[in-house]
């Protein structure tokens, strides 16, 4: 799992693209990979950053699957 997601963020990727893989790589490194949770928390971190210049679709997208996963930790 690991390697697959490091060889996908090789290729540009869409801010929507990086978000989910984002969140699918935080979600593997929570469940199966603790070593992993630290650049799964950053990548995590740069997706909200770049909240502010989304479109209101693609934010709220955004938005909802960063709660999503809030929600998980607890």
């Amino acid at each position: 799992m690991r390697g697959a997601l490091r060889e996908l963020l090789r290729h540009p990727l869409e801010t929507m693209m990086y978000s989910y893989t984002a969140a699918e790589y935080w979600q593997w490194a929570y469940k199966v990979s603790p070593a992993d949770l630290p650049a799964a928390e950053a990548m995590l971190a740069e997706v909200r950053e770049y909240l502010p210049s989304l479109d209101d679709h693609e934010r709220r997208n955004t938005e909802g699957l960063l709660a999503f996963l809030e929600r998980q930790r607890r």
